[in-house]
């Protein structure tokens, strides 16, 4: 369900049920006002407020300006997004300014490629202290050594991924793109629990092994069929993504992730090539 709110002369706004309905939320408890306060001041029934900020209706556009002018807002204001949103977009590379010059965009890449190849360095260290535990019982490290080189690696990790938010925006690759974002997360989620663990023990280290199989199998092989998908960038991207396909079946079968753990250590590097390809193409693209 949609409705059509004219922003500027000759243009129009589109903007879905139930969208419109929270955004007149976010404006109302801004302004400060009950559902009650905003009805005395727009004269709408307190029933039809409710319905539209619950997503159930879709309202005439003079209804709209009426509680908008209420809000002493206008039809402009449906289009923004809440400061929290903007930074997050900002932040992700899902929104870039336009007045930015090309460079932000090669900074951007630049940093992420070199900060995949230390998230590799530190994945390494990382393996041999787990393989320490496994086999003596104790971090070869030791525990506050583990605890701040996996906050490092959540933080190398995001920031490298974060790169192909950006390459999936500039290749009009969406899935690349929301597949980062969710791979992001899901880094940070399995590796803050290990490190919570470590005091806590929540899960016994077999458990956590099958949570992060489960869980980064899943992202290696989602990643791997976005990378396959993305064009303009020649054979490299498919070809990582196939062998980061295989690489989360590995994982995801359990028995086989012995060889896959290490394999997506090293793929990073093949990922890495990708951000440089990307850099490269970028630029020549300008030249011509």
């Amino acid at each position: 369900m949609y409705i059509e709110v004219p922003i500027v002369q000759g243009k129009f706004m589109m903007m879905k049920q139930p969208e419109l309905g929270r955004k007149i939320v976010e404006l109302r408890q801004q302004k400060g006002f009950t559902q009650e306060e905003l009805v005395e001041q727009c004269n709408i029934s307190v029933r039809t407020i409710q319905r539209i900020e619950a997503g159930e209706v879709s309202p005439r556009i003079y209804t709209i300006k009426t509680i908008l002018s209420a809000l002493d807002r206008d039809l402009d204001d449906l289009q923004q997004d809440s400061v929290f949103e903007t930074k997050v977009k900002k932040a992700m590379l899902l929104e870039i300014d336009p007045s930015k010059d090309v460079s932000f965009i090669f900074t951007q890449l630049h940093i992420g490629w070199i900060a995949g190849i230390l998230s590799m360095i530190a994945f390494i260290f990382e393996t041999i202290d787990d393989w320490s535990y496994v086999i003596n019982q104790e971090y070869y490290f030791g525990k506050t050594y583990t605890i701040v080189l996996g906050i490092i690696s959540i933080i190398l990790f995001s920031i490298y991924m974060r790169s192909f938010v950006l390459i999936g925006n500039l290749f009009k690759n969406t899935f690349l793109k929301l597949t980062a974002i969710l791979f992001i997360v899901i880094n940070a989620i399995t590796a803050a629990f290990s490190l919570i663990d470590l005091d806590f023990t929540i899960l016994p280290m077999e458990g956590n092994g099958i949570l992060y199989c489960v869980f980064m199998g899943t992202m290696y092989l989602f990643f791997g069929m976005a990378l396959y998908k993305l064009k303009g960038l020649g054979q490299l991207p498919a070809t990582a993504g196939i062998i980061q396909v295989v690489i989360g079946v590995m994982l995801l079968s359990i028995f086989l992730a012995i060889v896959g753990g290490p394999a997506s250590i090293l793929v990073q590097g093949l990922n890495v090539a990708i951000i440089l390809k990307a850099i490269e193409t970028i630029k020549s693209q300008i030249k011509s």
